[in-house]
Formats: C-alpha cells, structure tokens, sequence
C-alpha cells in the first residue's frame, strides 16, 4: 500500500468530481463516502484575517499566544479529519480512504497546507465554459447558490460571469498545487469521458493500486449511497461524452465575454483556446 493512504479529490464544482469518486469507491481497496465537507470545515477552522496595520486574527494565531505550535496544531486538525475516513474505510473493510467534495476547490490553500505530505492528490480538470453551462444547470435545478459563489455573484451580477470567474480561480489553485506537489496527478474530465479505462489506470498506478477488471460497471451499477453530488452520475449506467462541448451552444455574445475570462486558463491547462468569430452582416438579418 502507498506511503500516504489517503487520496484527496480536488476539482472545480461540476468538473466530473461525482463521477471520479464512484469509481474510486468501486475499487476494492478503497473507501470514497459521499461528499463530507470535512475538509470544507477544517479549512475555516484555519482562515485567518490580516488587517492594515499586519495584525492577524485565527485560530493559529490565537493558539499561538497560549503556547501552541502550529505544526502541533495542524496534526491535531489531520488527526481529527483524517480520524473520520480511516473509521469509514474500516467500516467499509478497505485499508485506503478517500475524499471528495466537490466545494473544497474554493480552500485549496488552507486543504494544501493541512494535507500535503500525507495524501495524494488528485486534480481533476474540466473546460471551463462547459463548468459555467453545468453550474448554472445546477442552480436552475437546485433554486439555490452554495456559500462559496455568493461572493463571486456580489461581484459580478451576471451569474454566468460569476461562475467563469470562479472556475479561473479554483481551477488555477488545484493547477498550482499540481504544479508544485510530485504527490499530485492532474487529469481532464474529457480523457476520463473518452476512455475511461486507461485515466483509472493511470489513477491507480498513481496510488500504487492494482486494476481491477470490471471497476468501471461495477462503480455505474449501484447507487447505494448517493449523498450529495452531480445526480446525473446516478442515472447513467455508462460513461459517455454527451457533456462535452455543450458550451457551444451558449449565444455568440455570452460566449465572447465568457472566452476572454477563460482562455488564458484553458490554455494553461491544454484545452485550446476559445475563438468566436464574428458576426457577419449576413448572420445578423
């Protein structure tokens, strides 16, 4: 088994997340539960304010003052987090836990700095035009935003403007942490789409787990445990690209103002960038 047992899942908001987390649960040897915002809920813990003057006011600062290293206190924090998945992987009779929620990309930094050196992380990516398209269908469908785009819609009113803008910038976190973490895999929902035997394979040989024939049927058979996540995921008995490309369809001037938002990050992360042409006299009449 790998030197580090845990896996974290990190990926944009509507990025294939759901989807990556069935069929790592699938695997014999590893326990991914539903979305748990465990690791949401530490990264508050640890949020820290700085003000002009440089005084800074959290919990690593206050427990500084009565004697608390931080390291000291970020063990006690993984200790506790980490204390959940181990409890539910042996519930569920498998050596490895695993976790995705999905929401965790808006704290990357805080999940970054208590993490890392004791998991693998896997970065999944998704083009972002097709992320603002599927957060705006969950919206609709759900008649509600989660905390974490709140600020982005105080910012930009236009919802699907907040939503490009949110993807830049969790999609650039989880990019960094890649970047600079070797414990780190970044892969592309639409590889994962296309073929998804060989992204699991790459995916398990990254953890330093074996194949497991039938994974991919046996993780689309059952939906025992839904939790919370993309429900679609749960109505499909195969993997397919139907959601690929979908941004295509926005209108020419939605899709202009989106693009420049999110080209320079598509680019990035090897996605070609957006071009609209545009309008002819003709399309106009």
């Amino acid at each position: 088994m790998s030197s580090a047992p845990g896996i974290v899942v990190l990926g944009s908001p509507r990025s294939g997340t759901t989807l990556l987390r069935r069929l790592l649960d699938a695997h014999p040897n590893i326990a991914c539960p539903p979305e748990t915002y465990a690791l949401s809920a530490a990264a508050r813990f640890l949020h820290a304010e700085t003000f002009s003057s440089g005084l800074e006011i959290g919990v690593l600062f206050g427990l500084g003052y009565a004697g608390f290293e931080e390291d000291d206190v970020l063990g006690r924090l993984r200790e506790l987090v980490f204390g959940f998945f181990e409890d539910h992987a042996r519930a569920q009779n498998k050596p490895r836990w695993a976790e995705k929620t999905a929401f965790d990309a808006f704290h990357v930094p805080a999940i970054r700095r208590l993490c890392q050196g004791h998991v693998r992380f896997l970065c999944i990516h998704r083009h972002g035009l097709d992320v603002v398209t599927s957060l705006e269908h969950l919206v609709n469908k759900t008649g509600g935003y989660v905390q974490e785009l709140h600020d982005y819609l105080r910012r930009y009113p236009e919802p699907k403007e907040a939503f490009a803008r949110a993807w830049v910038d969790t999609a650039t976190a989880i990019a960094d942490l890649a970047d600079a973490d070797e414990q780190a895999l970044s892969i592309r929902y639409e590889d994962l789409a296309t073929d998804p035997e060989a992204t699991m394979k790459t995916i398990l040989e990254f953890v330093e787990e074996p194949w497991d024939e039938g994974l991919i049927e046996r993780a689309l058979g059952s939906a025992d445990r839904v939790g919370f996540g993309d429900w679609k995921t749960y109505a499909k008995k195969a993997i397919d690209t139907k959601s690929v490309g979908r941004f295509k369809s926005l209108p020419r001037p939605t899709l202009a103002h989106l693009a420049e938002i999110c080209n320079p990050t598509l680019q990035r992360l090897g996605y070609d960038a957006v071009s609209v042409e545009e309008e002819s006299d003709e399309d106009a009449r």
